[in-house]
């Protein structure tokens, strides 16, 4: 029995993967989609109905580009699909200066174009009454600053990519591939398949999939959602203070009318294969304490909690590009807790390299300039 070949295999169908088959498929590929899972779920970084997607960015001005492009492809696939897939909420950072985050952010919105006002703390007070500001503390208002839709959203480029023609399929586990002078052959729990090019996006599990030492680590993250009176409020963010070099606390009104509200650890490395949804002692305890404290109105009974995990690349920085040692693979992993807003774009970079098409700006996220090896 001969074995269906396609141009590309794309193996992950969370928000990357998904893209990337959405962003291939209107290039006028042959696309299949294989996961183990079925997008959207809990077994991964997009776990829950909420990520907060900001215009400011902590990793640097570099990223004001891709943020433009990202939110074009996302209102492109919005419009196409008649979907709705960003609240524009606008976002609020509150931090002391000198603090790491909350100056890098700040710094990133300077360098743009994007708009913002920055508000001493009496002014902040007045115009977020709802919200605990310090003294010390400065807030900055990013009026354009959305909250992405989870499921709406890896639903609508699955849909898209399926309108252009791709093959999706879950529940397949991918198990490994040979690769020869003429195509790869991917190996499932249900089948071969074969492509001229694969693209390998399974997030945190990228390294045991293939076999690398990408250097990224997976760290465990805890959201929980209570109940909030009134109105939704805009995103929030607390940066943790000078000297601290952890993600800060964040909330977002949730489109079931809660509030959602996380306080990231950092150092909680899990290996991806053992992500359980269940809490751990002092998991709701960390996000109670905070939450009121900063926001005192909410109630801190929680409603549900969603036990994600995300990568983080010892630069700081995404893993984009081919594969160490085959030009038909193409990586995509290492989101750093941000990459559910960059989907859009990823996939369109992704793509890029499937092309071998060449764009300089995405240099920095080569997987070459690291020294993997062989696990």
């Amino acid at each position: 029995m001969s074995t269906q070949h396609y141009d590309v295999i794309v193996i992950g169908l969370g928000p990357w993967g998904s893209s990337a088959a959405w962003h291939l498929a209107a290039r006028g590929k042959s696309v299949l989609g294989l996961d183990k899972f079925a997008p959207p779920h809990m077994h991964g970084s997009h776990g829950g109905a909420t990520r907060l997607a900001r215009q400011s960015s902590s990793a640097g001005a570099q990223y004001t580009t891709f943020t433009k492009r990202t939110f074009e492809l996302w209102d492109e696939l919005a419009a196409k699909t008649g979907t709705r897939l960003l609240e524009r909420s606008g976002t609020v950072f509150v931090g002391e200066p000198g603090s790491m985050w909350f100056d890098k952010t700040v710094a990133s919105l300077g360098a743009s174009d994007f708009e913002y006002d920055a508000l001493n703390a009496s002014t902040a007070r007045k115009r977020f009454p709802w919200a605990t500001i310090k003294d010390d503390e400065v807030a900055v208002w990013e009026p354009n600053g959305t909250v992405a839709l989870v499921h709406p959203a890896i639903k609508a480029l699955q849909s898209e990519a399926r309108r252009l023609g791709a093959t999706l399929r879950t529940g397949e586990a991918v198990q490994g591939w040979d690769e020869s002078a003429s195509s790869i052959v991917v190996s499932t729990d249900q089948g071969n398949y074969s492509a001229d090019k694969v693209v390998v996006t399974v997030g945190a599990r990228a390294n045991h999939l293939m076999q690398l030492d990408l250097p990224y680590k997976v760290d465990r993250q805890v959201l929980a959602n209570f109940r909030q009176d009134g109105p939704p409020k805009p995103a929030i963010y607390f940066a943790k203070p000078p000297g601290s070099d952890e993600a800060p606390a964040y909330g977002c009104s949730e489109p079931n009318g809660e509030w959602k509200f996380s306080v990231p650890g950092k150092g909680n490395w899990i290996d991806p294969e053992d992500l359980s949804q269940d809490l751990r002692t002092g998991d709701l305890e960390r996000i109670q304490e905070v939450l009121s404290a900063r926001l005192p109105d909410i109630d801190t009974n929680p409603v549900s909690t969603t036990v994600c995990m995300w990568s983080e690349v010892e630069d700081g920085h995404w893993v984009i590009g081919g594969h160490p040692e085959s030009s038909n693979v193409v990586i995509g992993t290492g989101d750093m807790g941000r990459g559910f807003r960059y989907a859009a774009v990823v996939g369109e970079m992704l793509a890029d390299h499937v092309d071998c098409i060449s764009r300089p700006e995405t240099n920095l996220f080569l997987p070459s300039r690291f020294a993997t090896a062989k696990a």
